[in-house]
């Protein structure tokens, strides 16, 4: 699609050059309705065809001054970048390494999940079936404070993006948010795991992300999704500074199983956590391992693996498991009854 198509779109010669030149004003007229529904189409696809680390790096900045402030903020969180849409393929063994991970005994690991219900499967869906979705950000915090793991639903911490998904589903594109959406919580982690599906990914993603996390690992594999599974390498960036963590003595195998809906994914969770998948315990492993090294709580990701087995023998974690439903059961109630 070439500018001739924006000129005559948005009827004068320059609109083009304003519309993907000055990045900040047009996030902000997109995120407060400012544009038409098809001017902000338009302004997606213009976006898409300006990618780079610098530009998208430009609009996360605008973007997250446009989170609703709590008044919990937590630097010392992991952020988990999961896509928003669910991948059917993936097992998402970082909610449940989080899990195992919540009984350290200095609250060393807290994670932060977030996401969004979608017209197509999403990964809020697989909280939904753990029933570990809230009905509002002091609850989500809440929970993060008491059990070291809490998922934000961004139609509650950032509505404006959640008012362009009509638009967005019906483009059909990758846009721009597809990309940022993944940095976006609202208690400011300075640490992050995500994922990515190629080499070239893997340089944007961590250009863009440079500066604006204390350190954060970046996993490369054929989903895009961070979770180690077998077929996966992992980057980790400190201070500017990229190590590639050596897998190759983990012998995990590689992780193989049937497509997965959000019902199933969510029993592939209950199931690992009750130790009936004996097959799967080391990728387990392996999961909290990498977020306790991303931390810095271990200078290895041996160490971590270790602690990570170590925890998750000690415990029942099915029983704990059902104490957080439990919570996240009685925070919703209330919220029901106090209305």
């Amino acid at each position: 699609m070439d500018g001739r198509f924006f000129r005559s779109f948005f009827k004068w010669e320059d609109r083009e050059n304003r519309l993907c030149g000055d990045i900040k004003q047009l996030i902000e007229r997109i995120l407060e309705e400012k544009l038409s529904d098809i001017k902000i189409a338009a302004a997606l696809v213009c976006l898409k065809q300006h990618k780079s680390p610098y530009v998208y790096g430009k609009a996360l900045d605008v973007v997250r001054g446009y989170i609703k402030k709590v008044e919990f903020s937590l630097p010392d969180s992991i952020e988990v970048g999961y896509p928003y849409f669910m991948k059917k393929s993936s097992p998402y063994f970082l909610i449940p390494a989080s899990i195992v991970l919540s009984l350290l005994p200095r609250s060393d690991i807290k994670t932060v999940f977030h996401g969004e219900s979608l017209r197509k499967q999403s990964t809020k869906a697989i909280f939904d079936f753990l029933d570990l979705t809230l009905l509002t950000n002091d609850d989500s915090i809440s929970m993060l404070k008491h059990l070291n793991i809490g998922f934000f639903n961004r139609s509650l911490f950032l509505p404006e993006i959640s008012s362009l998904n009509r638009i967005r589903d019906e483009l059909g594109i990758n846009d721009i948010f597809s990309y940022i959406e993944k940095f976006l919580n609202p208690v400011g982690s300075k640490y992050l795991i995500t994922g990515v599906k190629t080499e070239k990914d893997l340089e944007f993603y961590s250009e863009l992300l440079k500066g604006r996390y204390k350190s954060y690992a970046i996993v490369l594999n054929r989903d895009g999704f961070p979770d180690i599974t077998g077929f996966t390498k992992v980057f980790l960036y400190i201070d500017n500074d990229r190590k590639e963590i050596d897998l190759s003595v983990f012998d995990t195998g590689k992780f193989s199983y049937p497509e997965f809906d959000p019902k199933s994914h969510s029993q592939f969770i209950i199931d690992l956590l009750s130790k009936k998948l004996k097959d799967h315990e080391k990728l387990l492993f392996v999961n909290g391992g990498i977020l306790l090294l991303l931390r810095g709580v271990t200078n290895s990701l041996r160490e971590g693996y270790e602690i990570t087995e170590e925890l998750f023998g000690k415990y029942d974690f099915s029983q704990i498991l059902r104490n957080i439903q439990r919570y996240s059961d009685y925070l919703n109630y209330k919220n029901v009854y106090e209305l």
